[in-house]
């Protein structure tokens, strides 16, 4: 492969999916476009992206909202997932826990990295932390599962 932030490891499928997205998720997903994430290894089962905390997300004391860290362990803790499937399919957060350490400050440069550690009927569990690039203080760490294979909206159904 070309990209050596996109390791060999991965499914030639998986692998494409990936490198098409890249462009989207930098340029025209408005949140990773806001935290200017940048791939630091994307490999088979284990991803680690490095972002920009910005001010928009701001409490009133100054620190990063808590629910911030949460959307971005959520969404790379479900880009792991695809990285250990061999075949493309449609995933969804069944389970999340956030565990906050400490506060993070606006402007700060975080590294986030998730790895998949099972994925037992159809069901993949995930674990993330985000620590602070500058002293590496711990700043979250998270558990997921998604369930792999979802399907649509059913016809009827009020959920």
């Amino acid at each position: 492969m070309t990209d050596p932030k996109i390791e060999d490891d991965l499914s030639p499928v998986i692998a494409g999916m990936l490198r098409s997205a890249r462009e989207f998720l930098a340029h025209e997903h408005s949140l990773f476009r806001t935290l200017g994430m940048k791939p630091l290894l994307v490999g088979r089962g284990r991803t680690s992206f490095s972002l920009s905390l910005p001010p928009e997300f701001a409490e009133e004391t100054g620190a990063i909202h808590g629910g911030l860290l949460t959307i971005i362990l959520d969404s790379i803790m479900g880009l792991t997932v695809y990285t250990a499937l061999d075949e493309l399919k449609p995933i969804a957060t069944v389970n999340l826990r956030i565990d906050r350490l400490s506060r993070a400050a606006v402007g700060d440069r975080v590294v986030c990295s998730c790895e998949t550690s099972a994925i037992v009927s159809e069901v993949a569990y995930v674990t993330g932390k985000i620590i602070a690039e500058a002293g590496g203080a711990m700043l979250a760490t998270g558990a997921g599962a998604f369930l792999v294979g979802t399907k649509g909206n059913v016809g009827g159904s009020r959920l």
